[in-house]
């Protein structure tokens, strides 16, 4: 009968471990000093090794002569602990005998001697499964267990733990494992197995494990059976069921530049083919974040290890973006998975999504047009009606280059704090002049004035500023724009706009 990679691989020592390190050595030197604790608790992601850990420690600690602190395999000892229907390893799945009566019934038990080894050990996973009262009745006994008993509690919740377990308990707290690590893993599995890989197969395969051995594992056993026992990258792809790349770029590209009409028929396209549209949010979700990668850092190639091919696709399109907008898309993806869980119609959420999205990224990218623009903008000479409205003056038609450079170096420390709002109150109802040390912005609209005048806004206004000159600082002024009326609009505001006028 085959037996999957997972579970023909499963570590039998301490030194088969990989990735948890920081708990293997604590442990082998418990056993080496022979201070072993009543009760421990292993904490973490699923697939990461908490169970195949507990069980080489309660071998390890039974075992006559153990090499390393792991145990030898080879003493009567091990050989009966090998044996599934042996009585002093106890494993118990807290999920399907979480009730009070079952923890009872263990109570009883663990008055009873080991039969073969030193200790009797009882592993307890999904420990969070426990009921209240069920806890209640493995406290006293976890606190104070016979000297021949110990417990292993196993969790991927542990924050559902009452903190009376907790406290009695001896907790390591299991990482995801490195990337690096799982590709050397998987290759050495392979090449046990004599199966045939592409390195960048098995990278994506890693990636696709999440930090989990076991998932990593589930998916490389997918693999191999998919491909006959010929894992490429373009394989990998497809057996898991992720979105072909040149898709990915195509969907990326339509969303990067707001294309409405060819990104909904792309999505048609992909998820008519029975994609799972959960998967193409986290496709999506990972693809902006290789951009990410691609845009931020000098050694992406080594980081992502994609075909050449790839990378250059990668490029072309970080290259067409800002990392701003990169990082505006991964978050809208990335923040699908809540809402997926919660609608019957998954469809519809990754639609409006990304409609959204395509609908700020053309405003963010409108935005910064018109924030070039205004850096770029000659001031006007307004004309303003002194006998109206004396105490009114306006930007100062002779603005120095001094003016200019300092508010449009405003303009682009704003944009580098992601001000975006305050860029757009900074639009066309505002000029400039500087006074001195005071640069005054004079706002002719008074609704945006009133919000620019906050005070967290004019504190934003003054830091912005002050990384181009700590000498100087904002003001905000509402000055209203007064039109000169021409003797037609006089009359009509004087007669009403009944008025006929003859030419």
């Amino acid at each position: 009968m085959y037996l999957a990679l997972y579970r023909k691989y499963r570590p039998s020592t301490f030194q088969g471990v990989i990735g948890q390190e920081h708990i293997t050595t604590s442990l082998k030197n418990q056993i080496k000093n022979d201070a072993i604790s009543h009760a421990y608790l292993f904490c973490g992601t699923r697939g990461t090794g908490k169970t195949s850990v507990a069980k080489i420690f309660a071998k390890s600690i039974n075992c006559e002569n153990p090499v390393d602190g792991s145990p030898c395999g080879k003493c009567p000892t091990c050989i009966a602990l090998n044996d599934a229907s042996n009585l002093d390893i106890m494993e118990i799945d807290a999920a399907s005998n979480n009730r009070v009566d079952e923890i009872r019934e263990l109570r009883e038990k663990v008055k009873y001697p080991p039969v073969n080894g030193k200790y009797k050990v009882y592993i307890i996973d999904e420990v969070h499964m426990l009921t209240d009262s069920a806890f209640n009745a493995l406290l006293k006994t976890l606190e104070e267990p016979p000297k021949h008993v110990v417990f292993v509690l196993a969790t991927t919740e542990v924050q559902k733990l009452p903190a009376t377990i907790l406290s009695r308990c001896l907790r390591f707290d299991f990482k995801l494992v490195g990337i690096e690590e799982l590709e050397n893993h998987v290759k050495s599995i392979f090449t046990q197995e004599k199966i045939a890989f592409e390195d960048s197969a098995v990278s994506l395969i890693a990636r696709l494990g999440e930090g989990s051995v076991r998932d990593t594992l589930s998916i490389a056993d997918m693999c191999v059976a998919y491909t006959n026992r010929n894992v490429t990258y373009d394989a990998v792809l497809n057996a898991v069921g992720s979105i072909d790349k040149t898709v990915l770029n195509n969907l990326a590209s339509h969303i990067l530049t707001g294309d409405v009409h060819n990104l909904l028929n792309e999505l048609s396209v992909v998820i008519e083919k029975g994609k799972n549209i959960a998967q193409i949010a986290k496709d999506l979700a990972n693809y902006f974040r290789d951009l990410a990668v691609v845009k931020t850092c000098e050694n992406f190639n080594a980081i992502l290890k994609y075909p050449d091919s790839f990378i250059k696709e990668l490029e072309k399109v970080a290259n067409s973006t800002t990392t701003d907008t990169i990082l505006k898309a991964l978050k809208t993806y990335s923040a699908l998975d809540d809402e997926f869980r919660l609608t019957t119609n998954p469809r519809i959420v990754l639609e409006v999504a990304s409609l959204n999205l395509c609908d700020e990224i053309k405003n963010y990218v409108g935005l910064e047009k018109r924030v070039e623009a205004l850096e770029n903008k000659k001031p006007q000479v307004m004309q303003v009606s002194a006998a109206t409205q004396p105490e009114i003056v306006l930007a100062n038609p002779t603005i120095q280059d001094d003016e200019k450079t300092l508010f449009g170096k405003l303009l682009v420390s704003l944009r580098a704090r992601n001000e975006v709002m305050l860029i757009s109150l900074l639009g066309e109802n505002t000029d400039f002049r500087l006074d001195g040390n005071t640069l005054t912005l004079l706002s002719h609209s008074e609704q945006e004035f009133a919000v620019l005048n906050k005070a967290t806004n004019i504190s934003a206004l003054n830091d912005a500023v002050k990384e181009i000159n700590a000498n100087v600082s904002v003001k905000v002024e509402y000055k209203k724009i007064v039109k000169e009326l021409t003797t037609e609009e006089l009359l009509r505001q004087k007669l009403g706009d009944d008025l006929n006028i003859k030419e």
